[in-house]
């Protein structure tokens, strides 16, 4: 599974948010499983260093799977990463604010922050996978339902860009996280909704 574009954007505005509360500009880089860009943003002000901290920060988190902090605690001398940060062309970060973005026990990519001091990233990083585990869990509850309200035939990239265009038109009047949340919900629940084979596909997986 593959975060949905819609919901990096979602989770990007509730990490900044969080990090508007804190006073702090920062940089934010969401990432695939394999470490792939997906979402990237620099708050006016952010330090310009900030912006490949932050990229490393995520890549470093999906890659190896663990917060950058524990990467850190493993890579010091005699432990059992102790050298790993002279690996990957140098993108490997050591000190906080990279985690993991995972759906249950499957790890779907990652968020990195960078600006602040490595417990206000790490604060503002925490926002968003907390939202993000939020959005796993409703969907969960929400998806049998959305099944027998959408049509059976339509590709779920195709619910999924009318749900984009339903968010930025205000469908969801409800206040800003939990809008945000609901709406993450709503897309994890699309893309997770096992394909129905059609006569045109042959049984084969359509599905974006």
């Amino acid at each position: 599974m593959t975060i949905p574009y819609p919901v990096t954007v979602l989770l990007g505005s509730i990490a900044e948010a969080a990090a508007a509360d804190l006073g702090v500009m920062m940089t934010i880089a969401i990432t695939d499983g394999e470490g792939g860009l997906r979402f990237f943003i620099r708050m006016n002000g952010a330090l310009p260093a900030s912006t490949e901290i932050a990229i490393s920060k995520a890549y470093t988190a999906a890659v190896l799977r663990m917060p950058t902090r524990e990467v850190g605690r493993l890579a010091l001398p005699g432990k059992a990463l102790y050298g790993i940060q002279h690996t990957h062309s140098g993108k490997i970060i050591l000190f906080g604010g990279g985690i993991p973005l995972s759906v249950g026990d499957r790890l779907v990519g990652g968020i990195g922050v960078s600006g602040g001091t490595v417990e206000e990233d790490e604060l503002v990083a925490e926002a968003a996978v907390k939202a993000f585990g939020e959005m796993a869990e409703l969907a969960g509850k929400i998806r049998p339902f959305l099944a027998k309200a959408l049509s059976n035939r339509e590709l779920p990239s195709s619910q999924e860009k009318k749900l984009w265009e339903a968010f930025q038109g205000g469908v969801f009047p409800l206040p800003g996280e939990i809008s945000r949340v609901l709406a993450g919900a709503l897309f994890l629940a699309v893309r997770g909704r096992p394909p129905v084979p059609t006569a045109a596909s042959n049984g084969r997986n359509l599905a974006a």
